[in-house]
């Protein structure tokens, strides 16, 4: 039988927030974390009863559904104490708050116990006076014991999209100029033990960021990793 996640005074703790100056509107799309960006787990089963830890995050947001919706891919996510793991997560909840910004809720392990869990989320996802996008909340268990994740203003850029056109003999592979500090690597499969740098020269062609390689050399994927 599903549990619902019970919201604890923690959870709650964008009530009462006051109004922030007027900026720019959170729009959908694809976001990720920035390098280096950490969280606080805390708990009984936690060393130490608290810890930071990294975490690694690609978002997609779409605002325009009804109700919005959100789906992240965390790489090193945690739980309890234990060693990172990937994990999907998905809202089951979302709504437009009165300053702009987006509020979520779901069961943070649904992917992994499609009956439904008490390890829940409840994250808000606004924008700040210079226009980055923040991302604020928690990650607890509704039980009988303490365990809970606090994020505390990550900001969030928007991720970058490959696109891969033919060029005669050649493949062009291209992302937009304003996304600087990335490089194209590759991988013979997925899921991939490795990715190697594409040795290829990065060249400007109008607004895009483009690296040539030759068709017949293409074998696998191709992904942009934030220097």
């Amino acid at each position: 039988m599903k549990r619902n996640f019970t919201l604890s005074a923690a959870t709650c703790l964008f009530v009462g927030l006051l109004v922030r100056p007027a900026c720019a509107a959170l729009t959908s799309g694809a976001y990720q974390t920035l390098p280096g960006a950490t969280v606080v787990e805390s708990g009984d089963r936690v060393p130490n009863d608290s810890r930071v830890v990294p975490i690694s995050a690609m978002f997609t947001l779409d605002l325009a559904a009804t109700p919005p919706s959100l789906s992240a891919v965390i790489s090193n996510a945690v739980l309890e104490g234990g060693e990172p793991f990937p994990l999907t997560v998905r809202s089951s909840q979302g709504f437009r708050l009165a300053d702009g910004s987006y509020r979520f809720y779901g069961d943070y392990l649904l992917d992994l116990y499609p009956a439904g869990t008490q390890y829940g989320f409840d994250w808000r996802f606004s924008t700040s006076t210079n226009d980055e996008v923040v991302w604020n909340g928690i990650i607890g268990w509704g039980g009988g014991h303490a365990w809970y994740v606090m994020i505390t203003d990550l900001t969030i850029v928007p991720r970058p999209r490959l696109e891969i056109a033919r060029a005669g003999s050649k493949v062009m592979v291209s992302w937009s100029a304003e996304h600087t500090g990335y490089v194209l690597e590759q991988a013979v499969g997925l899921p991939a033990t490795g990715w190697s740098p594409v040795a290829n020269p990065v060249e400007v062609i109008g607004d895009r960021f483009s690296v040539t390689v030759e068709a017949a050399s293409l074998q696998g994927y191709f992904r942009l990793r934030k220097n």
